[in-house]
């Protein structure tokens, strides 16, 4: 798929023969935009989501216990009502309740943003890997690419030093001299 400048998969449109973003990005139409969008999620997981947790952790752990702890205080309320309000007794009983329920809250809490930052241990070891070996592989490409190269001006000066021998003309360009106004 070939893109063309910035993009977002926010508000697609299509004009002329591309498809094209609010934020001006287009591509090629026909193609397959599930990719692009795969893309685009995985970008918003690296970036969004990553600094998000590495800044907001703590403020998403507190909002869930505040959050399980007012659904648990729903539960106590609504089950004292049903077995019949009793004024300050029953509000002792619902805030006793919910006092039991903190540590059992916390710890819920703590299993689920445990749970994210393993799996974001795991997706930072996985990532610094795959870089690793992403260089690792572009550095033998490279490697393999000058043996290449010197292997032909080898075999190009080889040629020469023959023809010399022989008292003949030698008019091979160099490798990767253009010809002919080609790039090759």
């Amino acid at each position: 798929m070939r893109i063309l400048g910035k993009h977002s998969i926010i508000g697609l449109q299509e004009t002329n023969s591309l498809l094209c973003y609010k934020r001006g990005a287009c591509v090629s139409p026909g193609l397959n935009l599930t990719g692009d969008i795969l893309r685009k999620l995985g970008e918003f997981w690296r970036v969004g989501v990553r600094d998000f947790w590495k800044t907001g952790k703590a403020g998403f752990a507190l909002f869930l216990i505040s959050f399980f702890v007012s659904i648990y205080g729903f539960i106590a309320v609504d089950y004292e009502i049903g077995e019949g309000w009793k004024g300050h007794p029953s509000v002792q009983n619902v805030v006793k309740d919910i006092s039991a329920f903190i540590p059992i809250g916390g710890v819920l809490v703590g299993m689920i943003v445990g749970g994210i930052d393993v799996i974001m241990l795991l997706s930072d070891w996985y990532l610094d890997r795959r870089e690793k070996r992403i260089q690792a592989a572009k550095a033998e490409g490279i490697a393999e690419g000058k043996a290449a190269v010197y292997q032909e001006i080898v075999e190009w000066d080889r040629r020469r030093k023959e023809a010399a021998a022989r008292g003949e003309e030698f008019t091979e360009p160099p490798p990767g001299v253009p010809q002919n106004g080609s790039d090759v």
